[in-house]
């Protein structure tokens, strides 16, 4: 049974998609460029991208799904990056050759724990279940 609140959440992201393939499709420069805009400032895009990861957690969580269901649809939406990213891993890899792998690391410290922090979670929620 759907709630509302993801009925909700789901339609927010057909709507978002579907503008934004349309602005691929017919303009992919101009989506490079609000792209670009969009993370002049990277530090602000994260923590604003974390508020909203956050708001949506909660308000999955309020609709019924617990963290297990949830990591499980990452899971599902992992494996779709990886189908989108796969094309391009070799430039990639060329880049990451080229970096500081542990200064990465270090810049990565939000995204790593908020990932850490969900998969004890879940990992919890499995073990106590």
């Amino acid at each position: 049974m759907q709630s509302a609140i993801t009925q909700v959440l789901a339609a927010i992201l057909i709507l978002l998609s579907v503008v934004k393939l349309g602005v691929v499709l017919v303009r992919p420069r101009a989506w490079l460029g609000f792209a670009k805009r969009l993370y002049t400032h990277p530090q602000v895009t994260s923590v604003v991208a974390l508020l909203i990861a956050g708001i949506i957690l909660a308000l999955l969580i309020r609709s019924g799904l617990d963290i297990v269901q949830i990591l499980a649809v990452c899971l599902f939406v992992a494996s779709l990056v990886v189908v989108g990213v796969a094309p391009y891993a070799l430039h990639l890899f060329d880049w990451l050759e080229k970096e500081d792998v542990d200064q990465l690391i270090k810049r990565q410290w939000l995204y790593i724990s908020v990932w850490l922090a969900l998969l004890l979670w879940g990992g919890y929620t499995l073990v106590v279940w």
